[in-house]
């Protein structure tokens, strides 16, 4: 009974991510504010964002980086000297201001973006190729239980915006420190529970709340390649929730430059 509503996605999906390859928007920076020790909030607006699709939050946008010594990047994707690009999850587009909002974890390790991120001051230019798709869409769901680091905080925070007033949403989110800790805009209804890295196991905590919810929980883990992994296949194997009902996304990969 789901392939059919499993091919429409896909068409949906391939579409979403060529008209990402094709449409690269030039923007600047507007402003930079430094939410925690290791969460920078940079704003972006330009000409090249009129149009952005609104209420997209969650979703991910490609940054189209400057090639080391250029003030602004290569928009053409399809040409002979490819920019640097990563993904990064939407935090808010504003249409009214012609805003988008993207947060960068800096001061945790190296990498282009986060070099980039760690340096930009207001005029900055960079590329925004996008939005993609939303890894989680459905929102019926009387149970959700969403997880994750600052990597894919925006991404937790706009699914459990999303929810229904009278679901059962638990939210738990890993980060490096109590300093890290930020007010995030959700309803009533959403119990959040912050862990520590050092101090905290997080597939204890999953397990332990997983454990209280019902079987056809949907399930969001925006983590880590290898916690990832291991959480799908615990909340499979030791819970019986099916693997449709686990969305997934691998934000990162330990050991491996960003």
């Amino acid at each position: 009974m789901r392939k059919f509503p499993e091919k429409i996605n896909a068409r949906t999906s391939s579409s979403r991510r060529s008209s990402e390859k094709r449409n690269v928007r030039l923007t600047q920076v507007t402003n930079v504010i430094d939410l925690t020790p290791h969460l920078r909030r940079i704003v972006f607006t330009g000409k090249g964002l009129y149009g952005f699709p609104a209420g997209e939050e969650g979703a991910h946008v490609k940054v189209v980086l400057p090639a080391a010594g250029e003030q602004k990047p290569v928009l053409d994707l399809g040409g002979k000297d490819k920019p640097v690009m990563r993904s990064y999850t939407i935090q808010k587009y504003d249409p009214l201001s012609n805003q988008l909002s993207l947060d960068f974890v800096v001061n945790r390790h190296q990498g282009p973006a986060t070099n980039w991120a760690a340096q930009a001051k207001k005029g900055d230019y960079l590329g925004i190729a996008g939005p993609g798709v939303k890894k989680l869409t459905r929102f019926t769901a009387q149970a959700f239980l969403l997880v994750g680091d600052l990597t894919s905080i925006n991404a937790v925070s706009a699914f459990a915006q999303s929810t229904p007033a009278e679901a059962d949403v638990h939210v738990l989110l890993l980060v490096p420190g109590r300093d890290d800790v930020i007010k995030l805009d959700v309803g009533e209804h959403v119990s959040i529970q912050w862990l520590v890295e050092e101090e905290s196991e997080l597939s204890e905590s999953v397990l332990k709340l997983a454990g209280q919810l019902p079987e056809d929980t949907q399930v969001f883990l925006g983590l880590e390649a290898a916690q990832v992994k291991k959480l799908t296949t615990v909340l499979q194997e030791q819970l019986n929730i099916d693997r449709s009902n686990i969305h997934t996304s691998s934000y990162w990969i330990r050991g491996k430059s960003a």
